[in-house]
C-alpha cells in the first residue's frame, strides 16, 4: 500500500476505545488521518454467576463458537482469573468471521472450524463439522442480545446448546455529551471523507449520537460496514455511499477504502 493512498482523507474511526488504535495507525500508515469517535462500548459481564460457573464446566462441552473478537477477549480474560489457560480447552473451538478468527488464535484457542468464504453463522452452519451435531454440548460465547439463527439451527440440528453471554454493548459512558456536540456543531470542519463502523449497534449508535445538520451531512460521506446487515441498516438510515468490506478486520476496512 502506497503511503500516499489515504492523502486528504479523514476517516472517523467507531470502534470500541479499546480496538480503534490499530486502524488508526494503518490510516496514518498510508497517509490518512484518523479521526477516533467510539460509537459503542463493550461491557464486560466476566463476573456473572452464570458466566462463572459455565466457566468452570468448559471442558463438559463438545464444541465452543466465538460470535466475535469481544467474546474471545472476554473468555480469555475469564480463564485467566480461573490460573487457566486457552489451550487447556478440550472442546473444538469454532469462530465467524477472520476477525474473530485472528483473535482467538493470538489469544491461544486451538481453531479448528472456520468459514472460508463467508463471515456469518450461515457460512459457519454451512461447515462439514456442524452438520452431524446430534446430542452435542455446544456453549456459544457471546455478547448479550445476539442473534438466535445459530442456536435455533444446531438444536433443529439435535445439538443441546447453552449461553455464555461474557459482554454487553452501549453507548459509551465515559462521553458527556461534549465530544459528541462537538462532532456535530462542527462536522464540516473536520472534513470527514469517510467513515468505518464494524456493527449495526455501532452505525445505529453513531446516527443516534449526531444531532442535525451534522446527521444529515454524515448521511453523503463514504461509509465502509462489515456485513449485509450493516449494508440494509445503513441504506435504512439513508447513507448514500456505502461499500461493503471482506470482513471486519482491520486490513479488509482499510482495503474497502479505495473501492
Amino acid at each position: 500500500m502506497s503511503t500516499q493512498d489515504l492523502t486528504n482523507r479523514v476517516v472517523l474511526v467507531t470502534r470500541p476505545q479499546h480496538q480503534a488504535e490499530k486502524l488508526a495507525q494503518l490510516i496514518e500508515t498510508a497517509g490518512g488521518k484518523a479521526l477516533l469517535f467510539p460509537s459503542i462500548e463493550i461491557q464486560s459481564l466476566r463476573d456473572n454467576p452464570h458466566v462463572q460457573q459455565t466457566f468452570a464446566q468448559i471442558n463438559q462441552y463438545d464444541m465452543l463458537i466465538f460470535t466475535s473478537a469481544n467474546a474471545v477477549m472476554q473468555a480469555q480474560q475469564i480463564l485467566q482469573s480461573m490460573a487457566r489457560s486457552p489451550e487447556s480447552i478440550e472442546a473444538q473451538i469454532a469462530v465467524i468471521g477472520k476477525a474473530t478468527q485472528a483473535a482467538a488464535q493470538q489469544a491461544g484457542f486451538q481453531v479448528s472450524i472456520q468459514p472460508e468464504t463467508g463471515f456469518n453463522s450461515e457460512a459457519l452452519l454451512a461447515q462439514p463439522q456442524m452438520q452431524l451435531v446430534s446430542n452435542h454440548r455446544i456453549l456459544l460465547v457471546r455478547g448479550q442480545s445476539g442473534l438466535e439463527v445459530l442456536a435455533e439451527n444446531l438444536r433443529e440440528r439435535g445439538a443441546i446448546v447453552d449461553y455464555a453471554e461474557v459482554y454487553c454493548r452501549a453507548v459509551p459512558v465515559t462521553d458527556t455529551g461534549l465530544q459528541r456536540h462537538q462532532l456535530s456543531q462542527h462536522w464540516v470542519d473536520y472534513g470527514i471523507s469517510d467513515i468505518i463502523v464494524t456493527s449495526n449497534e455501532s452505525l445505529q449508535n453513531l446516527y443516534d449520537m449526531l444531532e442535525m445538520p451534522a446527521r444529515q451531512a454524515m448521511l453523503k460521506v463514504h461509509l465502509v460496514v462489515p456485513s449485509k446487515r450493516c449494508v440494509t441498516l445503513a441504506h435504512s438510515l439513508g447513507f448514500e455511499r456505502i461499500t461493503q468490506a471482506e470482513s471486519a478486520l482491520n486490513q479488509h476496512m482499510i482495503n474497502a477504502l479505495f473501492e
